[in-house]
């Protein structure tokens, strides 16, 4: 509520930006619009129902601004949790199929314009054609059928994943980003962690192992190891190793990271120069 409040005062209620713009109903406007936006920008989540059941809260962003009671954007936002777990439940079930690429067809990859989809039917064409369109272009790369449906699977899981992983604090910076980028699209609202590592990497007060890293499943992947950092001159860390446990200091105690999201896990491993961290892999 405070970082909220504090961030309306800045942008609409003061002097500081060179183009400050009043939180007016024309405003809120803009602001409910590029939150949808933000959340399902090529309309194959919402049904149209959902829009409609969304026009009462545009009266309700103005306040949830000045306030920090954001609950109509968590409300939002927890629509669109269910539908995107509707919507992959349904793309995983199509796997158990094979696309028939004897039928002449069309599918649109940009929905931006497109309008919403008026019932669960049309969505289900809609994921049949994107699937359909996946599929395609794994094919073309080389992959064959038992590949492809593992490969397919293993992304919308993860989609979901992505989805059910998004915390409090980063539902709100959905909402808050959409009225600083209303304001400007150059002005961001960082969420604490945001402004912890932008400041950091600022200040260099704080070091990594040298290793670029990505998630695989439920665990952090070693991808490349950067010369010249501390994995690389220790010699032991390879890509492709899988990161289980993180303890910091020769007496930390270790700690397990399964399932943990990489930025958590990137804080865990992150320390002062000179300072030991201690990986499971």
């Amino acid at each position: 509520a405070a970082a909220s409040s504090a961030v309306y005062g800045v942008l609409s209620d003061s002097g500081y930006p060179y183009r400050p713009r009043a939180l007016d109903q024309a405003m809120a406007d803009q602001v409910f619009d590029k939150y949808i936006e933000t959340l399902d920008g090529n309309r194959q989540f919402f049904l149209q129902s959902d829009i409609d059941g969304f026009t009462p809260l545009r009266a309700q962003v103005s306040g949830a601004i000045r306030s920090g009671r954001t609950a109509m954007a968590d409300q939002m936002f927890a629509i669109y949790k269910q539908r995107a777990a509707e919507r992959i439940a349904h793309a995983r079930g199509l796997l158990a199929g094979e696309p028939d690429f004897t039928v002449v067809e069309r599918y649109d990859y940009d929905r931006e314009e497109a309008a919403w989809a008026a019932n669960t039917a049309e969505l289900d064409e809609i994921w049949r054609k994107s699937v359909k369109n996946d599929w395609l272009r794994l094919r073309l790369a080389g992959k064959q059928g038992a590949d492809i449906r593992t490969a397919l699977d293993k992304r919308y899981a993860a989609l979901l994943k992505s989805i059910n992983g998004l915390k409090g604090e980063d539902v709100f910076a959905l909402f808050l980003n959409a009225y600083t980028d209303a304001i400007d699209p150059h002005t961001q609202y960082m969420t604490p962690r945001s402004a912890e590592n932008f400041n950091q990497a600022m200040s260099l007060s704080l070091e990594g192992i040298g290793a670029q890293l990505q998630r695989q499943d439920d665990v952090v992947v070693i991808r490349e190891i950067i010369p010249g950092g501390p994995a690389a001159l220790d010699g032991t860390l390879q890509p492709g190793d899988r990161i289980v446990g993180v303890g910091q200091g020769r007496e930390g105690a270790i700690e397990d990271v399964i399932g943990w999201r990489i930025d958590d896990v990137v804080a865990k491993i992150r320390g002062k120069p000179d300072t030991q961290v201690k990986l499971e892999y």
